[in-house]
């Protein structure tokens, strides 16, 4: 066990990797064998990535905070032989035990657990043998959250990454200077945790935290200038330096995906930290980042950016044919860093890969300059009265009140109207808004039909373990118009 507070060199995570290797080749594990990962952010992941990738096995991050139903389905569409595993999570593992005949091929991290013989610390000779694996091999399977539905499992090989970690370190602006600071879950790209500082030789930080004290301590400590995060996050950050302080100064980029990012947001993390705040967009089946504001170019308010080197895109309408400049339509794209399927998911390949071109189901509008402005997911348009409605048009208007701190905007129905826009509002606390109020201010700044027709506000909207908005449990809370649940000094 490395321990939650261990520094390596490049060496010693070498040495390090070559010995768990070891451990997990005298468990019976090799060319080929998937092995699933219940761990949480700590320094084994990326120990455990660079082990089975030496041994030619397929490294599979796992959700843990998914059901054990929903766990277990993606231990069988991925084949998963063998696990590394934390005894906190012995009883998540016990659900799984009928897929996992073999006892010597589940590994404990931190000690023996009930279910399984494979131990993490044994004392044994290090692995020797070849490097079996080719750049077209697959080095792991790169799920998406399952916070939509059935997750699916990118198989993603050894030139995928090493194409995205390239181009990313070149249209980024990363350089073996920078300390990196990965804030997604670890089932969530977790690659990204430490694919460019590989490449360059640089230092990165492992932490499983989302708490803003902790990640301020962090930066200071460790003198962080790259810090990769959702933007609630950043959110939070913003919210602590200005109740408690803190040393920031290291600080150069904060690097925004997975949620939409507005104007005002992006002026205030870039002068409240005194760094560029960049917007990027990525996914499970581009192996990470496609877009983002370019080191090169001035950045565009309100925008994304552009493909990254490699990268080609689309913007399509319901036919497939691509719109006008300005144009809202379906975000394609393709590279040599573009996955080609999911693995043992042949109709949900087929449904989203054409051609070479990923369809993402993200709808965008691009720009005469080229660059992307995000408008939502297809799957969350809203038709009002005929007419379609973004709901990403709306939260950036009511993200622009002074007393909102987080919102979302989802599908209601109602008899008469048919389908209208619910909004889910947190306030800061002390705020006296209330629903007029905050409807007048949406009728001052679009179309009398966007406003939404139902507004709550809750205390907290509930998120995911990556920060982002959990959408999901949002629309499963039935609308309830006089829900006032907020936050009072």
């Amino acid at each position: 066990m490395l321990g939650q507070a261990c520094a390596l060199t490049w060496s010693e995570l070498d040495a390090e990797v070559d010995r768990v290797a070891g451990v997990l080749s005298n468990a019976g594990i090799g060319v080929g064998d998937p092995v699933g990962m219940l761990v949480t952010k700590r320094p084994e992941v990326v120990v455990a990535f660079f082990a089975c990738a030496r041994l030619g096995a397929i490294y599979v991050p796992v959700n843990v905070k998914l059901h054990p139903e929903q766990v277990a389905d993606q231990f069988r569409t991925a084949a998963i032989v063998s696990v590394i595993v934390e005894p906190d999570f012995d009883r998540l593992l016990k659900h799984l035990l009928p897929l996992l005949p073999d006892p010597r091929r589940i590994v404990y991290i931190d000690g023996r657990g009930r279910h399984g013989e494979g131990d993490w610390d044994a004392s044994l000779p290090p692995w020797s043998g070849p490097h079996v694996a080719t750049s077209e091999d697959v080095v792991y399977y790169n799920y998406t959250s399952g916070s939509t539905g059935r997750p699916k499992g990118a198989a993603t090989t050894h030139r995928q990454i090493n194409e995205n970690a390239i181009a990313t370190i070149s249209g980024l602006g990363f350089t073996e200077t920078d300390v990196y600071l990965g804030m997604f879950s670890v089932f969530a790209h977790p690659h990204e945790l430490f694919h460019r500082s590989l490449l360059v030789g640089g230092a990165f930080v492992v932490a499983e935290t989302l708490n803003p004290r902790v990640a301020a301590e962090l930066i200071a400590r460790y003198h962080i200038t790259w810090t990769m995060g959702v933007p609630s996050f950043y959110e939070m950050l913003l919210a602590f330096r200005e109740g408690h302080g803190g040393d920031y100064s290291s600080l150069r980029v904060l690097e925004a995906g997975g949620a939409y990012v507005s104007t005002e947001t992006l002026a205030r993390m870039a002068s409240a930290f005194a760094a560029r705040f960049l917007p990027v967009w990525g996914c499970t089946e581009t192996s990470g980042v496609g877009l983002g504001m370019l080191a090169s170019e001035p950045a565009r308010p309100g925008s994304t950016g552009k493909p990254i080197t490699g990268y080609d895109i689309r913007i399509v309408d319901e036919q497939g044919a691509d719109v006008l400049p300005g144009a809202a339509g379906e975000l394609w794209i393709r590279g040599p860093a573009v996955v080609e399927g999911y693995v043992n998911q042949p109709e949900e390949t087929n449904a989203q890969f054409v051609d070479g071109w990923y369809q993402t189901r993200d709808l965008v509008r691009c720009d005469a300059d080229g660059f992307v402005f995000f408008a939502g997911r297809r799957s969350e348009m809203l038709k009002i009265g005929g007419i379609r409605v973004f709901p990403m048009e709306i939260e950036a208007v009511l993200g622009q009140h002074p007393d909102v701190v987080s919102v979302v905007v989802v599908r209601a129905e109602e008899r008469l109207r048919g389908e209208v826009a619910r909004a889910i509002v947190q306030l800061r606390p002390g705020s006296t808004l209330d629903v007029r109020r905050l409807q007048a201010y949406c009728r001052d700044r679009m179309a009398n039909y966007k406003v939404p027709r139902i507004v709550e506000f809750w205390g907290e909207i509930p998120k995911l373990p990556n920060g982002k908005i959990d959408k999901k449990a949002v629309v499963q809370t039935a609308p309830d118009p006089s829900r006032d649940d907020r936050v009072r000094a």
